[in-house]
């Protein structure tokens, strides 16, 4: 494993992706629900029910105002469902955005059950999923809180509150993850990515040991060995052979070479593939900014450096196709480079 003394990049949406896709698992949200969500909720919930909530339920496909994961999870009762949230945050400040969120995400489902003429509205259960480096300290933060205060310090209006609870990666002790072998693996996996430099995170594969089935555990390694490559590569650094190998052999034992074999190739294919795709592009870019010097240099004898650096820089091939025209039609060099601006 080679560092390069760099700062880190912030790639927050590397963890929650890994979180969302994983925790997309009906199987895996299930085992959450059962080991860390509210034990009086959970006990309400037939948990061999549950199933992602309809698209309907969340927005027509494109609206942003739910881009967490939501599970319809109907009642032993029999009387209604409860619409269970995972919000993702990977961040180190406040929660303060949370609240506001909620608003939207119950107003959206309600809105959409009141459309189909439901006699019983389902229930929220809001469970945010922090995977930042440090746990959140104090009180949850309130819709009141964003809200403006009278002269005795109250906040005004009558503001409706919506509990949530906080389920904080940071604050457990790696050693008493619970749940299944796929739930302790992706949670293991994260809090060793998000703390210290990852080089532990081959034990944290371990639990896949106890998985029967061969193609899920080949699948599910390659998984969770992708996501630690990406966070890696977030950090400058590279996923080498030799760290991949101490965590695969416990694993996969006998296809261990196999598999360490398979994933560097594609990922080598992969790299090739983006590589060429960016030297196209480039390639591109880099004619079209030929076009444009020419011009100018045609019809006013001479460019600027600092005008030709301009131009040479930018890769945008629409920006470019707008500067060969403007270099054909302006009327002088300063009226071209104030367009640049």
């Amino acid at each position: 494993m080679t560092n390069k003394p760099s700062e880190p990049m912030p790639r927050g949406n590397i963890y929650d992706a890994f979180a969302k896709r994983m925790f997309s698992r009906v199987m895996v949200f299930v085992d959450f629900l059962v080991h860390y969500a509210d034990p009086r909720f959970v006990a309400e919930i037939d948990l061999k029910k549950i199933k992602p909530a309809p698209t309907h339920y969340i927005g027509k496909e494109g609206d942003e105002r739910i881009v967490d994961l939501v599970f319809q999870c109907p009642l032993k009762n029999g009387i209604g469902s409860l619409m269970a949230v995972i919000v993702f945050e990977h961040q180190g400040g406040s929660l303060k955005k949370i609240p506001q969120k909620l608003h939207k995400y119950i107003s959206a489902i309600w809105d959409a059950e009141t459309k189909e003429k439901k006699k019983v509205l389902s229930a929220p259960y809001f469970i945010v999923l922090r995977t930042a480096k440090k746990p959140h300290r104090g009180a949850y933060p309130k819709m009141s809180d964003a809200l403006p205060k009278g002269c005795d310090g109250k906040p005004l209006g009558k503001a409706v509150e919506i509990e949530y609870d906080v389920v904080d990666l940071p604050a457990w002790d790696f050693d008493k993850l619970v749940g299944g072998a796929v739930l302790r693996s992706a949670l293991g996996i994260l809090k060793k990515m998000i703390e210290g430099d990852g080089e532990e995170f081959p034990e944290a594969m371990l639990p896949l040991r106890e998985i029967s089935d061969s193609e899920q555990k080949v699948e599910l390694t390659k998984e969770l060995l992708q996501f630690v490559d990406k966070a890696f590569a977030a950090h400058n650094r590279r996923l080498e052979a030799a760290k991949m190998n101490e965590a695969v052999k416990p694993v996969l034992k006998e296809e261990t070479q196999t598999m360490i074999k398979s994933y560097f190739e594609e990922r080598d294919e992969i790299a090739e593939a983006r590589g060429e795709a960016k030297g196209k592009a480039e390639g591109k870019a880099e004619g079209k900014a030929e076009a444009v010097v020419t011009f100018l240099r045609a019809r006013f004898d001479r460019v600027p450096k600092k005008t030709e650096k301009m131009i040479r820089q930018m890769t945008d091939p629409k920006a470019l196709d707008s500067w060969v025209a403007h270099a054909a039609t302006c009327q002088s060099l300063d009226e071209f480079t104030k367009a640049l601006r």
